[in-house]
Parts: structure tokens; C-alpha cells; sequence
């Protein structure tokens, strides 16, 4: 009887530590099947849960039969406890072996079944992909859609694939793969299945599928564009950094409506309310360019407080797009600009010449003035001339013209090139070249003549083209240079380019009659006999000069004059045309 029981006892032990060898694996199974990490594989987790849970209730009944039937002596203590590990591997093995033998046949083959499908299905989609990157338009895009049977599941990667590949084409070309895209008869089945998902895509597809419809010139008005925008309005909370950048760019391009205004709205809400939580400057960066320009002063106020907050990890490509971010938004933040010149001053070697042309037009914007950040930057297109062929240097004198800086070695550089090869320029540069050393007021030390009539010369090779607004803008400013272009005047002041530039209306009619008062005063002053004087429709038309006697202005009229071209005349010149204005005036008229 007490070996009985003590048998007894024994098998109730091995049960209980072999339960607690197989509930662990039991719950990790189930665990792996909710979670369903990888929802292509959910279908094979379910069939091996099934397959699990069918073995696990055969082993429970079998259990106590098998060992209850087998004759097993009385061992001593220590022989009862190696007895007792021998006999429980060897049920985990009989186990296995059931667990193994135990699968139905019919379960087993559907499984399988449902592997080779997948596979096939994998290899299809790998298959479209690789015929996707083989597309050189999106014609070719949209014939394989038309031939791939598993192309409409992936519809947003084939209008991202369209707008790639016409990015870089011309505007002709692009205005050409447009229409035959819209033509091909798989484009509008395409746009309805996007339309179709754009309930249940993923967050990345969705907005990038806006962005890409839009840029491939799919009218806002149309149903595609408006749903899209309502989706992404539903959607706005589940969007991260990244989706929120893509979004706000595409927002910007678009003409006002009722669904654009409310995505803007809830935008602007929803970036004010994650403005501490965006990690990524870039996308920071992107979201500030995109709806800082409209934004309230308090919003664009803590937009300025997180970029202080990460001034430390700026990189030197964040402080370039920092210039043009700011630019955009019309915010100067001056310890931003100053953190963000250091930056570029330590990295200036190497920066693309685009990059420096956008520092020094928002700076020109955002009246920031950095006299260590203009100087590096002149250095360095000095110290690398070679890279730069002359429209280039032009656009850097032109850049630096805005921000008011001079740099003196750069011009003398052109001025050498702009008199041996002086047919390297256009109408367009030509223009550029005199408004920059005009307004600058520099001009080389060395050969001074010999630059001028170089630019002469090739101003003289563009007059039957040029117009007559031009040629006054080129005139007024070689008068600035005190040199004064005879071929020039003379076609300048004929009648009827006088009455076609007097014709003008509102400011840009003062400017133009200034600019012919001051050309008027030079040949005064400096013009030689030979040269012509001013027509009758100059002085009958011109407010500042009445026929038969001189009809000086006020005073009062001199100074708001001179006030306002200060930046743009030498003040030499100011002084010596306000001496003569005073020695020539009625008293009557200062007052």
C-alpha cells in the first residue's frame, strides 16, 4: 500500500512539472498572435495557434494512462530523484513526438497552401517594384499599371513614381508628359482607387499622394484633391513630424477654399500644440517656412524660442535653410541669424553657390546687416574665382548690392574680365553690372575709362533691343559714374521714347521722371557742346522743368528727393546737385 502511494505521489509531480514546462510556451504564443506584429504572417500565426492548442488538449488525457500503466519499482531517495529527471525527459520526448504526429493533414495543407500564396504574392509585388524603377515616364508608369495585377495596391507609390520622374524635365517638357499622362485611359482608374483607399493607407502614403497629385498639375477643384484634403483634415492627429512637413508644403502651393482653410487651420493648431515635441529641425524647419508666413506674432514667437532651444545641434545645412526659413516668414530673430553666421562662417568652404545667393537675399529681406558674414563670404568666391564663371560673379555683386556691402576685390576681379571680354556679357548683365557698380559707387582704380567703355561698347551692341526704360535705368546709372554714353543719350531722348516712358502711371512714373531729371542736370553740369540737350516733351512734360524759365522745386521737395535716393546717389553728387538747386532758387521757394 505504501508503495502505491509513494508511486502515486511521483506521478502527480511529474504532471505538475511538466504543466509548468509548457505554460510559458503556451503564453508566448498567444502573446506573438495578438500582437500581430507582421500582419502578412498573421495568417500563418493563427494556423500554428491552432495547431498548438489541438496538440495541448490531446496531452492532457494522455498523460496519466501512460505512466499509471507502466510497472515502475521503488527506488531509495537519491535514486527516486534521478529516476524522477529520467523519466520526465523522457515524457517531454514522447510529447514532441505527439506534438509532431498529432497534426491534421487537411490543417497542415492549408497552411501550406496559404505560404506558397504569400510567397507568390511577395514575389509579385517585388516583381512590380523592380518594373516600377524601369520607368522613364509616367506613361510607362501607367502601362504597367494597366498590366500589373497587384499595381493598384500600391497606387500611391506609382503618382510619387510619375512625379519623380518629370521633376527635372523643362517646363515644355513637362507640359508634353502631363497631357499624355491625363490621356492615357489607366489614369483615371488610378485616381478613383486612390480616392477609394485613401480611407485606410497609411499616414506616409496619404500625404505623400497629395503632394504628388498636386504637383502633377491635377486640378484643386477636382474630387481626387478635395477628398484627399478631407481625409487628411479626419486624419490630421495620426500624422508625425515628418507627414506634417510634407503636408504644410503641400498646403502652401494651394489656392484658398473651404477645405484648404480648415486643413490650415487645424495645422497651425495642431504644430502649436506639438511645437516642443518636433525633433527633427529639418522638419521644424519645413513647417516654420510653410505656415509661419501667415501666423500670428505669438506663434511665430515660439517657433523662434524651440529653434533657440536647439542652437547647440544645429548643423551647418540647418543654419543655411534657417536664412531662408526666416526669410519667409518675415521674422528677423537676431540671435537665430548670429548663431546660424557662425555656423556657415566655420563651414563657408565648399557651400554650393545657390546656398550663399539665398543667405544674401534674406538678409536683404530681413534687413540683417553682418559685416563677418559678408566679408567671409566675399573671401571665399574670391579665393575660389575659378569655380565661378561671370553670370555667376554677377549674381554674387548683385546679392551683395542688396545687403549694401562692397566688396572690393570681387568687383575689381569683374571690372578686369567685364574690359577683355567684354561680349561674355548680355543685355540682362550688362544692366546688372552698371545698377551694382552705380548704386555701390565703386569703380575700378585701374583702368576706370577703359571699364566704361567696355561696358559701352557692349550696351551698344543690344540698342535697336533694348527698351526704353532700360536704356534710361543704363543711362542714369553711367551718369552716377560721371560718364556719359553719347549713342546712348541720343536714342534716349528722342520724342517718342520720351513720351512712351513719361506714359507710365503712378510710382513708376516718378521714378522714371526722376531719373530723367538727374540725367538732365548731368548734361547741364558736364555735358559737352556737342552733346544733344533736352527735347521740348522732356521739358514740357517733366514736373521738375517748365518751358522758358527754370522751375526749381521747394526746398522741402529737394531734401524728401535727396532723402530718398541717398542709398542710390554718391554723396558727392548729392552735395554738388543740392548747391546748385540752392544758387539757382528763389527765395519765394524754400519756404
Amino acid at each position: 500500500m505504501n508503495s502505491k502511494m509513494s508511486y502515486l505521489i511521483r506521478t502527480i509531480g511529474h504532471l505538475h512539472l511538466r504543466g509548468s514546462q509548457l505554460r510559458p510556451v503556451f503564453r508566448t504564443a498567444t502573446r506573438t498572435y495578438r500582437l500581430g506584429i507582421n500582419r502578412h504572417n498573421s495568417a500563418i500565426q493563427n494556423a500554428n495557434l491552432r495547431r498548438f492548442l489541438l496538440n495541448v488538449l490531446h496531452l492532457r488525457p494522455e498523460s496519466p494512462l501512460r505512466l499509471l500503466s507502466q510497472g515502475m519499482p521503488v527506488y531509495s531517495k537519491g535514486d527516486a530523484i534521478i529516476q524522477e529527471q529520467n523519466t520526465t525527459k523522457t515524457l517531454l520526448d514522447e510529447h514532441v513526438q505527439s506534438f509532431s504526429s498529432a497534426v491534421d493533414p487537411l490543417e497542415d495543407r492549408r497552411v501550406t497552401e496559404e505560404n506558397l500564396g504569400m510567397k507568390s504574392e511577395r514575389s509579385q509585388s517585388q516583381q512590380f517594384f523592380d518594373d516600377l524603377q524601369k520607368c522613364m515616364s509616367p506613361c510607362d508608369v501607367l502601362d504597367l499599371v494597366s498590366k500589373s495585377s497587384v499595381s493598384l495596391k500600391y497606387c500611391s507609390s506609382c503618382f510619387t513614381t510619375m512625379w519623380m520622374l518629370i521633376k527635372k524635365q523643362s517646363e515644355d517638357q513637362k507640359r508634353y508628359e502631363k497631357h499624355l499622362m491625363v490621356e492615357h485611359p489607366s489614369f483615371l482608374p488610378l485616381c478613383q482607387h486612390l480616392m477609394q483607399e485613401s480611407q485606410i493607407m497609411w499616414r506616409d502614403d496619404l500625404v505623400y499622394s497629395l503632394h504628388a497629385v498636386l504637383k502633377l498639375g491635377v486640378p484643386q477643384n477636382t474630387k481626387l484633391v478635395q477628398t484627399l484634403l478631407r481625409v487628411c483634415q479626419e486624419r490630421l492627429n495620426e500624422f508625425d513630424d515628418r507627414c506634417l512637413s510634407v503636408l504644410a508644403t503641400s498646403v502652401e502651393t494651394m489656392e484658398c477654399c473651404r477645405n484648404v482653410d480648415a486643413l490650415q487651420a487645424g495645422l497651425q493648431l495642431l504644430v502649436e500644440q506639438r511645437i516642443l515635441k518636433i525633433s527633427n529641425i529639418f522638419s521644424l524647419q519645413t513647417i516654420m517656412k510653410c505656415i509661419g508666413k501667415d501666423a500670428p506674432f505669438s506663434l511665430k514667437r515660439k517657433f523662434e524660442n524651440r529653434i533657440l532651444k536647439e542652437l547647440d545641434h544645429l548643423t551647418s545645412a540647418n543654419a543655411q535653410h534657417m536664412f531662408k526659413t526666416l526669410a519667409v516668414m518675415n521674422h528677423c530673430s537676431v540671435p537665430i541669424l548670429d548663431a546660424c553666421s557662425n555656423k556657415i562662417i566655420e563651414n563657408i568652404h565648399g557651400m554650393p553657390f545657390w546656398h550663399l545667393i539665398h543667405i544674401l537675399r534674406s538678409c536683404s529681406i530681413l534687413k540683417y546687416y553682418n559685416v563677418l558674414l559678408f566679408s567671409a563670404i566675399a573671401n571665399y568666391v574670391t579665393s575660389a574665382i575659378y569655380l565661378w564663371n561671370t553670370k555667376q560673379v554677377v549674381l554674387f555683386l548683385s546679392a551683395f548690392e542688396g545687403v549694401h556691402f562692397q566688396p572690393v576685390e570681387l568687383m575689381d576681379i569683374l571690372a578686369e574680365k567685364v574690359t577683355s571680354h567684354p561680349e561674355s556679357l548680355n543685355l540682362k548683365d550688362i544692366l546688372t553690372v552698371l545698377r551694382v557698380y552705380s548704386l555701390l559707387n565703386y569703380v575700378p582704380k585701374s583702368q576706370t575709362q577703359e571699364f566704361l567703355e567696355s561696358l559701352n561698347t557692349a550696351l551698344n551692341k543690344y540698342r535697336a533691343s533694348i527698351s526704353n526704360v532700360d536704356l534710361l535705368k543704363a543711362v542714369y546709372s553711367f551718369c552716377i559714374l560721371a560718364y556719359l554714353p553719347q549713342p546712348a543719350i541720343s536714342q534716349l531722348l528722342q520724342e517718342d521714347n520720351l513720351n512712351e516712358i513719361l506714359r507710365a502711371e503712378g510710382q513708376i512714373k516718378e521714378q522714371n521722371e526722376m531719373m530723367l531729371h538727374f540725367v538732365n542736370v548731368c548734361l547741364e553740369l558736364d555735358g559737352p557742346s556737342s552733346f544733344p540737350k533736352p527735347t521740348a516733351v522732356f521739358i514740357s512734360k517733366s514736373k521738375w522743368i517748365q518751358t522758358g524759365k527754370k522751375c526749381f522745386p521747394s526746398m522741402k521737395q529737394m531734401i524728401l528727393l535727396m532723402h530718398q535716393m541717398f542709398n542710390e546717389w554718391p554723396f558727392s553728387v548729392l552735395l554738388h546737385l543740392l548747391s546748385v538747386v540752392a544758387q539757382d532758387t528763389p527765395e519765394a521757394s524754400w519756404k
